[in-house]
């Protein structure tokens, strides 16, 4: 027989405080939030602490769906009737950029003097050295690092015989190859979340533009969490 309220058959899991979950209610996915990085930024950035439509973490350009998909800040905790049983985390660097030509603040789309690239290898070195990162969940520390214990566990893979292309990815496109625990962390509505970067020493974004132009000072990065997940339909 089912659990009350669960259709008998209902594959269902429960939970060391005592919830059951039925399967056919979760998807197996990620949620996702972008921070800007900025040239000798030494303040720290929170990934989740504004929602989609709001300006991006570390910047001022208006986050999009491919930003973020959860839609409202992590300070106030995940929207109604939403769940997730988060099991792992993974780090994408998205791109370096340069604002439009006279502009102080990048925006999503090249042109005008913007321009994006891939994130190089000396780029991601000097990143990943100086930059902590640690997530809170109901003010709570669960994991903490740098980037590269935080493969993305996915994206592009590439190739090449041409020494003058170079892109960085954080670990091979694999759905395995991340950070994952042993018991997931619940993640419940109204419970705040947060994904803390903190620079140890101002951050030196310096990137040699594809075009020979200004040199790429900014860096998008965006932060996943990998897990069940159940929420209304939006």
């Amino acid at each position: 027989m089912g659990y009350v309220g669960v259709a008998p058959g209902t594959t269902t899991i429960t939970l060391e405080d005592g919830t059951t979950i039925a399967l056919s209610d979760w998807i197996d996915d990620k949620l996702y939030g972008t921070v800007q990085l900025n040239n000798t930024q030494n303040n720290q950035v929170i990934v989740f602490s504004n929602g989609r439509s709001q300006p991006i973490p570390g910047g001022t350009r208006i986050q999009t769906r491919v930003d973020t998909n959860v839609p409202r800040n992590g300070e106030s905790g995940l929207p109604k009737d939403w769940e997730v049983l988060v099991y792992g985390w993974g780090f994408k660097f998205v791109r370096a950029m340069r604002p439009q030509t006279n502009q102080p603040q990048p925006v999503l789309a090249d042109g005008t003097g913007a321009l994006s690239d891939p994130v190089n290898q000396r780029t991601f070195f000097d990143i990943d050295r100086v930059l902590f990162f640690e997530y809170r969940y109901n003010d709570k520390q669960y994991s903490q690092g740098v980037i590269q214990d935080y493969p993305q566990g996915g994206g592009m893979n590439l190739v090449t015989t041409n020494a003058a292309r170079e892109q960085t990815n954080n670990g091979i496109p694999s759905p395995r190859d991340r950070v994952a625990l042993v018991l997931p962390v619940h993640e419940r509505e109204n419970l705040s979340y947060q994904g803390v970067l903190q620079p140890e020493a101002a951050l030196p974004i310096v990137q040699p533009a594809s075009d020979g132009g200004a040199d790429l000072t900014f860096l998008d990065v965006k932060l996943y969490k990998w897990g069940l997940i159940k929420r209304t339909v939006i």
